[in-house]
C-alpha cells in the first residue's frame, strides 16, 4: 500500500502521507483504538543485514595502479527496536546500526531517534519531529533515498583534497540533532527545519587544540537550517525543492589544522510517471557553495559544486523493480566524477531484498595538469526481516 509496485524504498503518495502523520493511515489520524489494537512487538521490531563485495582502486599516473579495497563485508546490521504510531497522534523511530566489518573501525551507535506528532486531517495537516534525525522524502516519494544507492552529490567530499568531510543535504546521509516542522495541505507539503549541524574535527598536531578551539569559536551560536518542498502532481509525477545553509568544522587532509566551511546547498529532484505503473523516469540537480575560513593562508576560499544525475525506475512485475541512474558530478572546474548505479528491488511476504551495483569513476587535476583517478565499485545485498 506504501511502496510503488510493492518496492522499497519507492514510496507513493499514501506511503508518503502515513510516514508525515507519524506513522498513521491517512483518515485514521487521531485513531487512539486503532493504535492500541496494534500494539504488537512484530508490528514494532524489524531488523536487516548488508552484505557486500567491495573492489576500488587508484591511480597517479600510467603504471602505478593500486587497489586499495577487494573482498566480502558487512557494512551495517541493522535494527529498528521501536518504530510506528501511538496514542493516536505520536510517532516513533528508532534505529540501531552496528559496523562488524574488520576494514573499518566497527562499532555499534544510533543511528537515528526521533519522535513525531501530526494533528489535523489528510487534507490539512500539521507535523513535527525531533530529536537525532535522518533524511526522509527524495523526490518527494523517496526514489533514490536508500543505504546503497545515495547520489554522487551526497556521497562525494565537497572539493577533491580540500576537506576532510562530505557535507550532506540536510540530515541525508548522516543524522543530526534538530527540530523540524511540517506544514501540509492538500498535495504540498512544506519542511522548515532547524539543526545543530555536523563536525569532523579531529587530529593528533601539537597546535591542533588551539586550531579546533579557533573553529569552533566562528561557530558559536551558529544554527543549520533547511527549507523543502514536496509537491506532488496528480497522475504526471511529484517534486522536491529545497534549500540548506550551516557551518561545519573540520579538519585539513594531513589531520594538522581546523578549517570552518561556510556552505549553502540547492536540490531540485523530478519524478515522472512515464508509463503509470510500469516507468518511472528521474532527474535530479544540485549546487552548492563552500566558503572555507582558516587560520592559514591558504586554502581558504570560495569554491561551487555542482552535480545532476538521470534514472529511471522500470516495474518488472509486482513486487520486482529494476532502476538505474547515471550522474555526473563536478568539484570545481578542473575535478569530476561520474557514476553509475543499479538497484533491484524485490520483496518477499514482507521480506525485502535489495541488490546494489555501484561504480564510481573519478578524475583529479591540479589546475590544468591530471594527477589521477580512481575507480570504485560495489555490490550490496540488503535483506529486511
Amino acid at each position: 500500500m506504501c511502496h510503488e509496485n510493492g518496492s522499497a524504498p519507492h514510496l507513493n503518495e499514501f506511503g508518503y502521507l502515513y510516514r508525515r502523520m507519524a506513522f498513521h493511515w491517512p483518515g485514521r489520524l487521531g485513531d487512539e483504538k486503532a493504535d492500541e489494537e496494534a500494539m504488537e512487538v512484530t508490528r514494532h521490531l524489524a531488523v536487516g543485514v548488508n552484505v557486500g563485495y567491495s573492489y576500488a582502486g587508484n591511480s597517479n599516473g600510467p603504471g602505478t595502479q593500486t587497489v586499495t579495497m577487494n573482498g566480502i563485508n558487512v557494512p551495517e546490521v541493522e535494527l529498528w527496536p521501536l518504530v510506528g504510531g501511538f496514542f493516536g497522534n505520536w510517532g516513533v523511530w528508532s534505529e540501531i546500526d552496528a559496523a562488524p566489518e574488520t576494514n573499518t573501525q566497527g562499532g555499534v551507535a544510533i543511528s537515528q531517534a526521533d519522535l513525531r506528532y501530526a494533528v489535523g486531517s489528510p487534507e490539512a495537516f500539521i507535523n513535527a519531529r525531533a530529536g537525532m534525525i535522518a533524511g526522509e522524502g527524495f523526490g518527494a516519494s523517496d526514489q533514490w533515498l536508500d543505504d546503497g544507492n545515495i547520489p554522487l552529490m551526497d556521497r562525494l567530499s565537497a572539493n577533491y583534497n580540500q576537506d576532510t568531510m562530505v557535507t550532506p543535504w540536510g540530515a541525508m546521509g548522516m543524522p543530526e540533532l534538530g527540530f523540524e516542522i511540517g506544514l501540509n495541505y492538500q498535495r504540498s507539503h512544506l519542511t522548515l527545519g532547524l539543526y545543530d549541524g555536523f563536525t569532523d574535527l579531529g587530529g593528533t598536531s601539537p597546535n591542533y587544540q588551539i586550531q579546533a578551539a579557533t573553529a569552533k569559536q566562528g561557530d558559536v551560536g551558529m544554527r543549520d537550517f533547511r527549507l523543502q518542498l514536496d509537491q506532488f502532481i496528480g497522475q504526471l509525477g511529484e517534486i522536491t525543492a529545497g534549500y540548506y545553509y550551516g557551518a561545519v568544522p573540520m579538519m585539513d587532509p594531513s589531520n594538522s589544522f581546523a578549517w570552518l566551511d561556510h556552505y549553502g546547498q540547492a536540490r531540485l529532484y523530478l519524478t515522472a510517471f512515464a508509463i503509470p505503473s510500469r516507468l518511472d523516469l528521474l532527474l535530479g540537480g544540485g549546487w552548492m557553495k563552500n566558503e572555507f575560513v582558516t587560520t592559514v593562508p591558504t586554502p581558504a576560499g570560495t569554491f561551487e559544486t555542482k552535480s545532476g544525475f538521470l534514472g529511471a525506475n522500470y516495474y518488472v512485475m509486482p513486487h520486482l523493480t529494476v532502476s538505474g541512474r547515471i550522474e555526473q558530478h563536478y568539484f570545481n572546474a578542473t575535478n569530476s566524477a561520474s557514476g553509475l548505479s543499479v538497484q533491484i528491488s524485490m520483496p518477499f511476504e514482507n521480506k525485502i531484498l535489495n541488490f546494489h551495483y555501484n561504480h564510481t569513476a573519478s578524475a583529479f587535476s591540479i589546475g590544468a595538469l591530471p594527477v589521477g583517478w580512481s575507480d570504485d565499485i560495489g555490490l550490496i545485498l540488503r535483506f529486511l526481516l
